[in-house]
């Protein structure tokens, strides 16, 4: 008699051409119903699938379906958080605007502390690794896509998130400090 159980139970290895091929549209139709535009959904599927392929040829996968929706479920969780954040800068600043406009000069205070502000977060980018910089300075400065930088840069967009995630969080932090 065998001493196999259910875990000694060995899987072909997995085909990740197979998985995505089969479940494209599938793919595109879940991450439209979570609020992508059909580019969006398009990029964000993309980036599954190069998250997926590092799958390649495993075997103790049991759904590989399963696996590649959890993945592009995460992607669209993260663009929606990011979105997010956009959303809430670009309201902050439409509010400081309009503070702006009601007095039409700011005060010798304001002017200072945005002053100290700009000081501190240029400072920020000045101490951020050479590529973080490069990569947040062509995303806020020269307005390119993450998926342009990707191709620019020639790192993943997963990358670019990440650097750009962090240069925002220490121009927020040394914003704030100052």
């Amino acid at each position: 008699m065998s001493d196999n159980n259910d875990n000694d139970f060995e899987r072909a290895p997995l085909s990740t051409a197979t998985v995505i091929e089969a479940h494209h549209q599938s793919i595109l139709r879940f991450l439209r119903r979570r609020g992508a535009t059909p580019e969006d959904a398009l990029d964000m599927a993309q980036d599954a699938y190069i998250r997926f392929l590092k799958y390649e040829g495993a075997t103790t996968i049991e759904s590989p379906s399963a696996m590649l929706f959890r993945i592009a479920g995460n992607i669209a969780a993260d663009h929606g958080r990011a979105a997010a954040l956009r959303r809430r800068v670009r309201s902050f600043d439409a509010d400081a605007y309009d503070a702006e406009i009601a007095s039409e000069h700011p005060s010798a205070e304001r002017e200072l502390a945005a002053e100290q502000i700009v000081t501190a977060v240029r400072s920020a980018i000045a101490a951020l690794s050479p590529q973080c910089r490069n990569v947040f300075l062509l995303s806020r400065l020269d307005g390119l896509t993450y998926s342009e930088i990707a191709a620019r840069c020639r790192i993943s967009v997963k990358t670019v998130e990440k650097h750009v995630s962090h240069a925002l969080r220490v121009c927020a932090e040394q914003g704030a400090a100052s």
